[in-house]
């Protein structure tokens, strides 16, 4: 009999809300914790509307209303960290195919860059591939058709720049450069990667090294520039000023010109001292 009436009491007390659940029970029982907050909800705004302080403040100190709403959060973001893992996944499992094809596209531009002339593979790529970066600006690569293209061009450039540089150095020694310049760069348009490469590449590492010779061997330059200015000074003097500009125009008193600059001497108006 007493057996009985505990049972019976212990189920109208529990119908009557004096057992309460905490957060590990919300946590594995989702649908108790959503009723139980959205009850605690209901409950807020009634009070909220009969302006019931005290009602308020017991609504959010009380623990299920608490633990309900937390379990809730908490499977939430169980949720979106799955979503993302399962779009990682996705994304990594997209992009090792993307890097198959990346690679196998690469290695077929490197064959073909290879054997190509340096001026035809800077028409090919210079403009496109110069200030490529394969690394993307919010993370991760770039496997893309261009990226392959643009990551096979700039592994070549610098070594076909190189063999470029010394062919044409040996090709045109001396006075022979500047006149190749001169007809390259005649009616270039601008950008034209011919006239860049011989003006700006080939012809400045040779006057880097015609300089350096000249500011090493101070007399040499003294010789040199002594003598343009000379030849100039006398045809200024009778005129003839564009035949002036001619012998200045010249590889050897182009160079002295330049190597004079070392020392501060800005043209060919009094001989070197």
């Amino acid at each position: 009999m007493k057996l009985k009436i505990l049972l019976l009491a212990t189920t109208i007390a529990a119908n009557a809300g004096l057992f309460t659940h905490d957060l590990k029970y919300y946590e594995t029982h989702l649908d108790d914790a959503k009723e139980k907050f959205g009850e605690c909800k209901k409950a807020f705004q009634h009070a909220l509307i009969d302006k019931d302080k005290d009602k308020i403040k017991e609504i959010e100190q009380d623990s299920e209303c608490i633990d309900s709403e937390k379990a809730i959060k908490q499977a939430r973001r169980r949720e979106q960290e799955a979503k993302r893992a399962l779009e990682e996944k996705k994304r990594k499992e997209q992009e090792a195919k993307q890097k198959v094809i990346f690679e196998q596209k690469k290695k077929e531009y490197i064959e073909k860059y290879k054997t190509m002339d340096y001026i035809d593979f800077l028409k090919d790529g210079k403009q496109e591939c110069s200030y490529f970066s394969q690394k993307k600006v919010f993370g991760g690569m770039d496997y893309s058709q261009k990226a392959s293209k643009c990551v096979a061009w700039k592994e070549l450039q610098k070594e076909k720049e190189k063999k470029a540089i010394e062919e044409t150095d040996a090709k045109y020694p001396g006075t022979k450069l500047l006149e190749y310049k001169n007809k390259v760069c005649k009616n270039a348009m601008y950008g034209d990667v011919k006239c860049d490469f011989i003006r700006d590449v080939v012809f400045k590492k040779r006057e880097e090294k015609e300089v350096g010779n000249y500011f090493a061997h101070k007399d040499l330059l003294k010789k040199d520039f002594n003598e343009c200015y000379h030849k100039i000074d006398s045809l200024n003097k009778k005129n003839k000023y564009k035949e002036s500009q001619k012998v200045q125009k010249s590889y050897k008193c182009y160079m002295a010109k330049k190597g004079a600059l070392k020392l501060n001497i800005y043209g060919y108006f009094q001989p070197m001292k």
